[in-house]
């Protein structure tokens, strides 16, 4: 008999011990919100969220890639389209500089004038993004992609844009170099070089202009030509690097909407795996401590009985 009391004092201790840890899982289930804790609760689900998480990081990674490019490419735009109104300005006066009954000293005054949206451009050039990186610089965007000497302007900075991949497969630069925006252009045997295009027309305006001179007339001329035809094909070239900027502004937006997407359903997904259902485990929860209460309870009248049944 005291055998068999024993036998079930040990039943009952173990159904209790084992019923507290559920209760005390479930419980941790609860306040996590969790229904994995450990791999081992579900070694299948614990390596399907892995996968899942690892891919999320992945696309989160493309998404800051994707940010970087569009502040970048952004940058590019604002700074372009200001270096196309100085063009602009730089045009009006070239057209104005061509009326050759102008004083020499209307010309000089023209000539200042151009020295001074050279230098908006220069600066424009030298522009910086956000992170106070110089933005057509290339990969030597530590340093001024552009320096000036004795009137020269001259491109110094590094040769390659940096690129960066936004998804799997697509890569794409963070902005052209400033040789390729303001040095040169699709038609190498054109004249491309906004600065130098600048300085023809400097110099023909500060030479002036000997009436009595056919030689000296058609120096003026054609200084002011190459400068017209560089200026044009420098602003065609802006606005063709404008343009295939603007195409991949688009198509990060695109990408930027899908990245957003895919990364609501990795959420879901990972979710499903992971998360309790909080009606299902809040009634195992309290099914569990009933369960607990009831065999502390049952224990505790064997213990009455096995006292009684000593006495």
């Amino acid at each position: 008999m005291r055998i068999s009391t024993n036998l079930m004092f040990q039943k009952h201790l173990t159904s209790i011990t084992n019923t507290n840890v559920k209760w005390q899982e479930s419980g941790s289930h609860l306040s996590t919100g969790k229904k994995i804790l450990a791999p081992s609760d579900d070694p299948i689900g614990s390596s399907q969220s892995l996968i899942l998480k690892q891919a999320q990081s992945r696309n989160g990674q493309f998404q800051s890639a994707r940010e970087n490019a569009n502040d970048s490419l952004s940058c590019q735009e604002t700074v372009l389209q200001e270096a196309n109104t100085v063009i602009h300005s730089i045009q009006e006066t070239l057209v104005y500089a061509g009326d050759e009954t102008l004083t020499d000293l209307d010309r000089l005054n023209l000539a200042d004038k151009l020295k001074g949206l050279k230098e908006e451009l220069f600066s424009l050039a030298n522009a910086k993004d956000a992170n106070g990186n110089y933005l057509f610089a290339g990969y030597k965007n530590d340093t001024p992609p552009f320096v000036i000497s004795a009137g020269q302007v001259s491109y110094v900075g590094g040769s390659a844009n940096i690129k960066v991949f936004i998804d799997e497969t697509h890569e794409v630069s963070l902005s052209f170099t400033g040789a390729q925006i303001f040095m040169t252009g699709a038609n190498p045997n054109a004249e491309s070089n906004i600065f130098a295009s600048i300085d023809y027309a400097l110099e023909a305006l500060e030479t002036g202009i000997d009436s009595s001179n056919p030689a000296a007339i058609a120096q003026f001329r054609d200084g002011l030509s190459k400068a017209s035809q560089g200026i044009a094909n420098s602003f065609e070239n802006i606005s063709t690097v404008r343009a295939a900027g603007g195409n991949v502004l688009t198509e990060l937006e695109r990408l930027t909407m899908h990245g957003k997407a895919l990364d609501n359903e990795f959420e879901t997904q990972i979710s499903l795996i992971e998360d309790v259902d909080w009606y299902e485990e809040i009634s195992k929860y309290m099914m569990l401590q009933v369960n607990l209460q009831a065999a502390q309870y049952t224990f505790k009248s064997l213990q009455s009985m096995s006292l009684f049944q000593q006495a």
